[in-house]
């Protein structure tokens, strides 16, 4: 099983790397040795998600079809983040069908931009998030990147496995830089949908929702959400349990977590909150499948590039105030006698 496709930079030496931990000295023929390598806190008893700033890295949901040709405000951040020049980012393209070929797209992206180190990591089934050359480099790396695709692929493909088990590790202890974009964003909370047609979405029933990699608690993520119309399927989601908060994320946009529960918006579109906490009647759980039901006061926020929202406060930051424009001689107006 060839689990490391070529990419685009040659791996460094160990002698030319980032100082991480080095695994050259096991053997690579069992997964749990290069987990037992890794540090003895316990990240293992940790919550399924949490928001808590000193437990967590930073991460960041990308609403899907962020630019990757012009000023890539989206995946500068993911570099920026993710240590820069002096980065190594792996991508994990298990949601797509096409890896290759989603992972060549990245592959000009990042080159472009100045990347230290990046490459694929195409983890196809469960046996193969066993690897322990895929734990090795999680374990090495600044940042971890999933590609767009099915978020039930990867929730199927990679839950209860050393992969997720090393990508826990790598957030919740190492505090480092875990970034997704559509189904790999959607995939990372604690709900995700998987399924359901916007149209119908305010029918009982006709949202699918399954649990995720966790790494966010009490979240629930939908993509391309303004592109594609779905907050219904978001007002489902928190009417059959308000103590979720939904979060819609436009295309070429970020929700960026680097404080605790917080997170500000970057790009060029919307971030959709929908908040059930104030729910006061519902009859969701009352009506039949496929019959219409009934909701009082979901809190619904519109955050711009800057806007920030607390998911521990549920409470909404405006963006800084912008700077007035400075004009020139030439651009103000003449008196008039």
């Amino acid at each position: 099983m060839k689990t490391t496709p070529p990419g685009p930079w040659a791996r460094p030496t160990r002698s030319a790397d980032p100082p991480f931990r080095s695994f050259a000295s096991l053997p690579l023929d069992r997964s749990s040795e290069v987990l037992a390598a890794m540090p003895t806190e316990d990240h293992r008893d940790l919550p399924a998600g949490r928001s808590s700033v000193e437990k967590t890295g930073r991460l960041l949901l990308i609403g899907g079809n962020e630019d990757k040709t012009g000023g890539m405000e989206i995946l500068r951040a993911v570099s920026a983040e993710g240590g820069g020049a002096a980065g190594r980012i792996e991508v994990i393209t298990t949601a797509s069908s096409e890896p290759e070929k989603v992972w060549g797209a990245y592959e000009r992206a990042f080159r472009e931009i100045g990347v230290g180190y990046a490459a694929p990591m195409h983890i196809r089934t469960r046996a193969e998030a066993e690897a322990p050359e895929f734990l090795e480099r999680i374990a090495e790396s600044t940042a971890v990147f999933f590609t767009g695709g099915d978020q039930l692929r990867i929730t199927s493909i990679l839950g209860a496995t050393p992969v997720l088990e090393a990508l826990r590790h790598h957030y919740f202890v190492e505090k480092r830089l875990v970034a997704g974009t559509s189904a790999g964003a959607a995939a990372l909370t604690s709900t995700i949908i998987y399924d359901g047609e916007s149209p119908e979405a305010l029918r009982k029933g006709a949202v699918m929702m399954t649990g995720g990699l966790a790494l966010v608690s009490n979240t629930v993520v939908d993509t391309h959400f303004m592109t594609r119309g779905r907050m219904g399927r978001l007002i489902q989601v928190v009417a059959s349990n308000p103590s979720l908060v939904g979060i819609g994320l436009g295309e070429d946009t970020g929700a960026l977590f680097t404080s605790g529960g917080r997170f500000r918006v970057i790009g060029n579109g919307l971030v959709i909150v929908a908040d059930g906490s104030s729910i006061g009647f519902t009859n969701v759980f009352d009506v039949e499948h496929m019959e219409t039901f009934s909701v009082e006061d979901v809190r619904v926020h519109v955050l711009s590039s800057g806007a920030g929202y607390d998911l521990e406060t549920r409470t909404f930051h405006p963006p800084p105030p912008r700077e007035p424009a400075v004009r020139t001689s030439d651009e103000i107006p003449s008196e008039t006698q």
